[in-house]
C-alpha cells in the first residue's frame, strides 16, 4: 500500500469512526431550550392616557415540532422540539417589551392577540456545509375593549447562519434569533405603538 493509498484508508476510517459516534445523537429526539434577551434600548413611549395592556398567545402552529435533525445527504433522521412551552416564551418577550416601553399589563384595557402560525428551524444542505435557517411567523391583532381593531399585521422573524452539522445546537441558536428578530420588528413598527398609546 502507498502512502496516498493510505491516508485514503486513514481518512475513510475516521469519518467512518465519526459517524458510528454521532449516530446515536443523530437518531433521538434532540431538544431546544428557547429564550429571549430583552431589548437594552428600549425607550419609554406610553403617555399617562396610554391604556393598560395584557397580550394572549394562541398557538395556531399545525405540529409542535420545531425542526428535523438531517444527515450530509438532506434526509431526516430525528426530530427536534422546544423543552419550553412555546406561546408561553413568545408571551414573556412581549410582555417585557410592552414593560419596557412603560406599558401597564392590567385587564380592561387593551389586548395584544398573537396568534403563532409558525416557529420552525430547517436545514439546507450545502456542498462542504450547510445553512440553519430559523424563522418565526405570527400575526399581531390589537383588539379595543370594545372588540375593535386598532391594528393587524402579519410578523415574520428569520435568522440563517451556516452549519457543518445538522442537530439541535444549531437549531437552537437560529430559533432564538429568529424570535429576536420577530419581535424586533414587531416594535419597530410605529403603527404598532401607536395603537397601543392611543385610547379608543
Amino acid at each position: 500500500m502507498n502512502l496516498s493509498r493510505a491516508a485514503v484508508v486513514g481518512t475513510t476510517a475516521l469519518w467512518a469512526l465519526a459517524g458510528f459516534v454521532l449516530a446515536g445523537c443523530a437518531f433521538t429526539t434532540g431538544h431546544v431550550d428557547l429564550a429571549y434577551q430583552p431589548t437594552e434600548t428600549a425607550q419609554k413611549v406610553a403617555t399617562a392616557d396610554s391604556p393598560p395592556v395584557t397580550v394572549q398567545v394562541v398557538d395556531r402552529r399545525s405540529t409542535q415540532v420545531v425542526g428535523q435533525k438531517i444527515n450530509g445527504f438532506g434526509m431526516k433522521t430525528a426530530d427536534i422540539v422546544s423543552n419550553n412551552d412555546v406561546p408561553a416564551v413568545i408571551k414573556s418577550a412581549l410582555d417585557t417589551e410592552l414593560s419596557s416601553r412603560g406599558f401597564a399589563s392590567a385587564t380592561g384595557g387593551d389586548v395584544v392577540v398573537v396568534n403563532l402560525d409558525n416557529l420552525q428551524n430547517q436545514f439546507k444542505v450545502g456542498f462542504f456545509s450547510g445553512d440553519s435557517i430559523g424563522t418565526v411567523q405570527m400575526e399581531v391583532i390589537v383588539k379595543r375593549p370594545d372588540g375593535s381593531i386598532a391594528y393587524d399585521r402579519s410578523i415574520t422573524g428569520q435568522s440563517k447562519d451556516w452549519a457543518e452539522i445538522f442537530t439541535e445546537e444549531n437549531a437552537e441558536k437560529q430559533l432564538n434569533a429568529a424570535i429576536q428578530d420577530a419581535v424586533k420588528n414587531l416594535f419597530n413598527d410605529s403603527n404598532f405603538i401607536d395603537a397601543l398609546k392611543k385610547r379608543a
